[in-house]
C-alpha cells in the first residue's frame, strides 16, 4: 500500500495526521528523482579554472525539467543548486544554427562538449537528459566543456545578483533605529515622572 492509498483510506481523525498524509503525499513523489550532486561527472573537464561551485543532475528531465531560461533561472536559484538570485545573460540552443548567435557551439567530432562565448559569473549545460551548472567566483570570458557522455543542447549564461547594503545607506538606517529607541527611552521617562 502506497502513501497516497493509506492517506486516502484513512480515516483523518485528527488534524496532524492529515497534514503529516498531505505533507507526505507531496514531498516524497518530488524527492523520487532527485539526483543533484556537487561534483562534475567523471571526466567532464571545464574552462576556464578554477571555479567556485557546481551542480549536476543525471536526471534534468526530473530535476530541472523545462529548459525555458527562465525555469533554469529558477531551479538554478534554488537551495538546491545555488541558492542565490541570478540575471539571465543571455544563451540557448547549439547545434549548427544556434538560436542567439555568437553564443554556443556544439560539437560531436570524437568528444562532445560545447563552448560559449558569453561574459557571466554563471554557466549551465544540458546534454542528454543531463545537466551541470557551473559558479565562477567572478564573471569569466567564455566557457567550455568536454568529454560529456551526450551532445550539448543548451548553453545558458547568468550572473549571480548578491545585494550588499552600501555603508552609506546603512548608517543612516542606523543611526534613525538608535534615534527611536532613545526617543522611546525618553518617552517611558517622562511617564514615570508625571
Amino acid at each position: 500500500m502506497n502513501v497516497k492509498s493509506a492517506c486516502h483510506l484513512s480515516s483523518y481523525a485528527s488534524a496532524a495526521k492529515f497534514l503529516l498524509c498531505l505533507l507526505a503525499v507531496l514531498y516524497l513523489p518530488a524527492q523520487a528523482g532527485a539526483a543533484v550532486v556537487n561534483t562534475l561527472p567523471a571526466g567532464v573537464t571545464v574552462s576556464p579554472l578554477p571555479f567556485s561551485a557546481v551542480r549536476s543532475s543525471d536526471q534534468s528531465n526530473v530535476d530541472v525539467g523545462n529548459q525555458s531560461p527562465a525555469n533554469v533561472e529558477t531551479v538554478l536559484e534554488s537551495a538546491g543548486w545555488f541558492n542565490t538570485p541570478l540575471t539571465f545573460v543571455g544563451g540557448g540552443a547549439c547545434g549548427a544554427s544556434p538560436s542567439f548567435a555568437n553564443n554556443c557551439s556544439a560539437f560531436e567530432n570524437g568528444t562532445k562538449g560545447g563552448t560559449s562565448n558569453l561574459e557571466a559569473d554563471v554557466f549551465a549545460v544540458h546534454y542528454g537528459n543531463n545537466f551541470i551548472a557551473v559558479l565562477y567566483s567572478q564573471v569569466v570570458a567564455g566557457f567550455g566543456i568536454d568529454n560529456l557522455s551526450n551532445g550539448v543542447s543548451n548553453i545558458y549564461a547568468f550572473n549571480s545578483t548578491v545585494s550588499q547594503v552600501p555603508l552609506p545607506a546603512a548608517l543612516p538606517l542606523l543611526f534613525s533605529a538608535l534615534g527611536m529607541l532613545g526617543l522611546a527611552d525618553w518617552w517611558r521617562r517622562r511617564a514615570l515622572v508625571v
